[in-house]
């Protein structure tokens, strides 16, 4: 019994240091955090744009187009598995321990990248990247709901993505200057210079309040537990904690189920092939030895779903995973067919493509005013999820390689403004649902839903494509050709005789219009899920939803830590 007490101690070692956290932390450690939050944030989406303007240059370069949904599909598998591990580690050493070590996979990635010198380099240097950008983006989602209340959260919630709306404008340029001079390397090269540059405000005021804490004497009954073990026993309680077991069943089982989707045809001679069969079913094999050992062995599941007494988190979780999927399998040659159809530069292309990312992070906004101004959050999903379903369909004749361009703009809008209406309020609405013990792993859990579905995406799109695309390439393209050149490099397509050239254009708008319409039908799966959401008022006074018991069992002792702190304080000012 007396074990089992101080597992549970340790495993909320991170929590009790956030209360600790909010009564030692100055205006001035709070200030630098803040800021440094929305920094990281701005740097990590100035990255993200320079990177995807000239993606489809450096992948024509290794000769590698169309593989770029393989890409995506590995980054997202490793976030899926990297993100509930990432919320565990910051529940029980800290959210400053965490942070930091994203920091430095991050840092180390575009080092990796920027010097690449094969499409295998480029690949690791992604693998690497998964560990960086996983950890900052759900820490810095945590961090903002542990410093703000529920009617307050989904304000600062958009306001750590808002920076963003200037990369979208800005960063194509630098891509397209980078990419012009053959310079495209300074684009993986701003990951440290950036990414490291920003985080340092929020390092300083997050070790800032970790000295206070130390100094205050309050963590040494605590830091004295964990120094009782020895490093194997430490070892295996971490292991134990992360679900190290369960994590790797979940990476095996996704790969291999996912990856036949994108190599069947291309590399692996077919879905009859003895490789393709084979990993399907060793991946479905894999899944299930994952769901026996999640329900019947796991101590500590990856995600602790008989600790929540509503359904709120998983039905919420499922509709933003249904819109990222919608989105990840609408978009992921959507940038290559404007270039390649239209024969766009980079740079206008990417406007295009970026007017939903703009549109996304400015209804983001409107919707946490609105939720702060009105304390409720169900209407405003249920307007999103219509307006998204709108743009897709517009998307349907908009992306035919006959229609306007301002035509495109306009359906990209409607669905990234219903995307952002979407996400944000359901992102409050499960962190709200939950005791905050749990607020880190249902965090990861909206974003692992997010990276499954989006691995989901991108491997339904690059199935499609690399199923479809033969076919149609034969049917409309005359004469002699070479396939491997023409889906490989988007210069090579648009440098076509004119003929050839139309038959190109018109075997990518078939395909993107197919897409199109599977992602409205999909779409639609987003308002059933949304249907099992509970409605709550976001009112921090409301019962239900504070779960003050679960709570009161983590906390620590308020009349003690505050009579520490006061005479600490009159140390300090004697």
């Amino acid at each position: 019994m007396a074990n089992e007490v101080d597992q549970s101690r340790q495993y909320y070692f991170g929590v009790k240091k956030v209360l600790i956290f909010r009564k030692l932390a100055s205006r001035t450690d709070l200030t630098l955090i803040l800021a440094g939050i929305i920094l990281v944030a701005w740097a990590k989406n100035w990255e993200g744009n320079a990177i995807t303007a000239i993606t489809p240059k450096v992948f024509s370069i290794f000769n590698a187009v169309h593989l770029t949904s393989l890409l995506n599909m590995v980054l997202y598998i490793l976030q899926t598995a990297l993100l509930p591990i990432y919320s565990k580690v910051s529940d029980m050493v800290g959210r400053t321990e965490a942070f930091t070590v994203a920091i430095f996979f991050y840092v180390i990635s575009g080092i990796i990248m920027a010097t690449a010198q094969s499409m295998e380099t480029l690949v690791g240097g992604q693998v690497i990247y998964a560990f960086g950008i996983s950890g900052v983006s759900v820490l810095g989602h945590v961090l903002i709901a542990d410093m703000t209340s529920k009617v307050n959260r989904g304000l600062f919630q958009a306001f750590y993505d808002i920076p963003a709306i200037i990369n979208i404008f800005v960063a194509p340029l630098a891509g397209q200057a980078l990419t012009q001079s053959n310079q495209w390397r300074w684009a993986y090269a701003m990951i440290p210079f950036c990414v490291g540059a920003m985080s340092l405000p929020l390092l300083a005021g997050l070790f800032s309040v970790e000295r206070k804490m130390k100094k205050s004497g309050l963590l040494k009954e605590e830091n004295s537990q964990v120094q009782k073990r020895s490093i194997l026993e430490k070892l295996r309680w971490f292991c134990n904690e992360i679900d190290l077991i369960g994590s790797l069943l979940m990476i095996g089982a996704l790969c291999m189920i996912l990856l036949p989707l994108v190599l069947a045809i291309p590399r692996w001679g077919g879905w009859a092939s003895a490789t393709t069969i084979g990993t399907l079913v060793a991946g479905v094999v894999t899944a299930g030895l994952l769901g026996i050992w999640e329900w019947k062995y796991a101590e500590k599941p990856l995600v602790p779903f008989g600790n929540w007494s509503t359904l709120t988190p998983i039905t919420g979780v499922l509709t933003c995973a249904t819109i990222s999927t919608v989105t990840a399998m609408n978009w992921q040659y959507f940038l290559t067919y404007l270039m390649v159809s239209r024969k766009l530069d980079v740079l206008i292309a990417t406007y295009l493509e970026m007017g939903y990312h703009a549109a996304f992070l400015v209804s983001q906004v409107l919707a946490g005013y609105l939720m702060k101004r009105y304390k409720i959050y169900r209407p405003f999903v249920f307007v999103g999820i219509l307006l998204y379903m709108l743009g897709i369909g517009l998307m349907i004749p908009a992306r035919l390689p006959s229609s306007s361009d301002g035509f495109v703009a306009i359906s990209q809008i409607i669905g990234g403004f219903g995307a952002g209406m979407v996400y944000v309020p359901i992102l409050v609405a499960v962190q709200s649902s939950v005791p905050h013990n749990d607020l880190a792993i249902v965090t990861a859990l909206v974003q692992i839903g997010g990276s499954i579905a989006t691995s989901i995406g991108s491997t339904l799109a690059g199935a499609t494509w690399n199923s479809m695309l033969p076919g149609q390439i034969a049917e409309h393209v005359p004469g002699q050709y070479d396939y491997e050149s023409i889906i490989g490099s988007v210069d090579v397509a648009i440098s076509l005789p004119q003929e050839q050239y139309d038959g190109v254009v018109a075997a990518y708008g078939y395909i993107q219009k197919i897409l199109s319409i599977v992602s409205l039908c999909l779409a639609a799966l987003a308002f059933c899920f949304f249907l099992g959401m509970r409605s709550f008022g976001l009112s921090d006074d409301d019962d239900q939803y504070i779960h003050a018991e679960e709570d009161e069992k983590l906390a620590i002792d308020d009349h003690e830590m505050n009579s520490t702190i006061t005479n600490d304080n009159k140390v300090e000012r004697a």
